[in-house]
């Protein structure tokens, strides 16, 4: 239960984290960075889908479409901050 509990927190901190950040584009695409740089497990399938979302908000981005890119890029932060927590909580146990 007590572990439940600690990914609860975690998975309530990311998100705050998450949602107080810049919608912009630019600072979205750092934050991918950063969190690639953590090295961090992701399965085959998260990479691919984070690849996309990339892929599909640099595009979008060059198009001037910067709300739309910040979706795109705000969908592969949530992959790799749930990845990272998946992470954090295998190694409590």
């Amino acid at each position: 239960m007590k572990k439940l509990m600690n990914l609860c927190a975690i998975a309530l901190f990311t998100l705050i984290i998450s949602c107080s950040g810049s919608n912009d584009p630019q600072s979205q695409l750092s934050k991918i960075d950063e969190l690639l740089k953590k090295d961090f497990p992701v399965s085959a399938e998260q990479t691919e889908n984070v690849n996309t979302l990339v892929a599909e908000g640099k595009r979008l981005m060059e198009e001037g479409k910067d709300k739309e890119a910040s979706e795109s890029l705000a969908k592969a932060i949530k992959i790799l901050n749930l990845a990272l927590d998946a992470d954090i909580f295998n190694k409590a146990d």
